[in-house]
């Protein structure tokens, strides 16, 4: 560990969240508490050049800028972009101090850059590849929705179970709305209410729901989930679409 001048460092834009706002009631509150204590905690720094970049304790080093503390403790690791991104995700993942929204842009960020699929990227983290579809999937919510789970009004299990809902732009625009002005109960009740009138329309007759079980580890399912991420698609939209093109050119042959 070594005391680093705080003007030599920077937030490195690697950091998943080195556009995210400072100086709210808890950030404020953190940096009285650097002045008053100093850091405890050291950040992660990797040299850049003649400066050093924060990778991991962002908040620690904005608030400690604040109070306008001249040196701070940090861990030095020599880190590639790559291993910085996954450091930053890892971090605000374990702390809890990401939203699932900007945990979901995170993947889409890492995967155009690398290219790499669901599966490979949750072998590189070591966690799920069903926890980072779920987090990516929130980035298909509406911006108003998005900003409400950013916000922390809504929890990422409602943002999927409004996924699911398939609703339009205008209902999910609606319930943002009821999150921003009423907050959480009001959200809930809304949410609760449309669910409700869901559910009573129930499914259409005839309809028939077929269940395609390989297992997460087999080639078919494999490749499968390759083409439907070619597609910008998730697995069941893409099924459906395959299906449909399938039964079109059997009935136009």
């Amino acid at each position: 560990m070594e005391m680093i001048p705080i003007d030599k460092i920077r937030v490195s834009r690697s950091n998943m969240r080195v556009n995210d706002p400072f100086g709210d009631e808890e950030d404020q509150e953190l940096s009285e508490s650097i002045k008053a204590q100093g850091i405890i905690q050291p950040i992660n720094v990797r040299p850049v050049g003649d400066m050093y970049e924060v990778d991991v304790g962002r908040r620690r080093f904005l608030a400690a800028k604040e109070a306008g503390i001249e040196e701070i403790p940090c861990i030095i690791k020599e880190m590639t972009d790559d291993e910085a991104m996954n450091a930053s995700f890892t971090e605000n993942m374990i702390r809890k101090d990401a939203d699932a929204v900007t945990l979901g842009w995170w993947v889409v960020k890492k995967q155009e850059r690398t290219g790499m699929s669901l599966r490979e990227l949750a072998q590189e983290l070591g966690i799920s590849d069903v926890a980072l579809g779920n987090y990516r999937a929130t980035t298909k919510l509406t911006e108003e929705m998005q900003n409400e789970v950013q916000r922390g009004v809504v929890s990422r299990k409602n943002a999927l179970k409004i996924l699911k809902m398939n609703l339009t732009p205008d209902e999910e625009r609606t319930l943002a709305e009821e999150s921003r002005s009423g907050g959480y109960e009001a959200f809930k009740t809304a949410l609760d209410r449309v669910s409700a009138g869901r559910e009573k329309r129930g499914a259409p007759k005839g309809l028939h729901i077929t269940r395609i079980n390989w297992g997460l580890e087999s080639p078919e399912y494999e490749a499968l989930n390759r083409l439907a991420e070619a597609k910008g698609l998730d697995m069941s939209n893409y099924c459906m679409k395959v299906l449909s093109d399938h039964i079109k050119a059997q009935t136009q042959a």
